[in-house]
């Protein structure tokens, strides 16, 4: 994959523009300033990515591949403009490296307040087993119990019909997560 050719690059880039754009428009309904932005901003991490030799063991195809990058860079602009959320300066896009709210994340799992070495290992799990969990839920768990997004917030993000809707898939996910927290603390303790 290093050794594309700039100009198979760009070729790619001007086959991509309107797919991506109405991609944009149509799953996060911005406007079409806003996801040419998103397209730009995109494009640049999959430059990188390319040239960086990141790309060498891609699974997937170079489209859907981009296509990702252009929804993590939307949800991204949305969260920013989001007035409720507090966004990290270095919030990745996996979202994986981030903190949780403590009362939220005490509240699923029921942590022992005296034992801090044992609340850091189940932290610790607590993020592997949502970065493994299928989308949506790990989008999901991620906004609400990492970001602290409103379910409200959410909806739009993910193009649930209500509000209701995200609440619903929300604890279904979180069953699912706490089926596999439970399976794997009773395996390592």
């Amino acid at each position: 994959m290093t050794k594309i050719a700039d100009k198979q690059i760009n070729d790619f880039a001007k086959k991509q523009w309107e797919k991506s754009l109405a991609f944009l428009q149509g799953h996060f309904n911005l406007r079409r300033t806003t996801c040419e932005d998103i397209f730009q901003e995109s494009f640049i991490v999959l430059y990188e990515n390319i040239k960086s030799g990141k790309l060498d063991n891609l699974t997937s195809s170079l489209s859907s591949y981009f296509l990702a990058i252009c929804k993590h860079k939307a949800l991204e602009a949305i969260r920013a403009t989001d007035k409720n959320v507090t966004i990290d300066d270095e919030l990745s896009l996996s979202l994986m490296d981030g903190g949780f709210d403590e009362e939220k994340i005490n509240s699923i799992l029921a942590l022992d307040a005296d034992d801090t070495e044992l609340n850091l290992k189940k932290g610790l799990i607590v993020r592997e087993i949502v970065k493994n969990l299928p989308s949506p839920c790990n989008e999901l768990l991620w906004g609400y119990y990492r970001d602290n997004l409103k379910m409200v917030t959410l909806a739009k993000m993910y193009n649930y019909k209500s509000e209701g809707a995200v609440k619903v898939t929300k604890h279904r996910c979180l069953e699912k997560f706490r089926n596999r927290f439970s399976q794997i603390v009773k395996s390592i303790f």
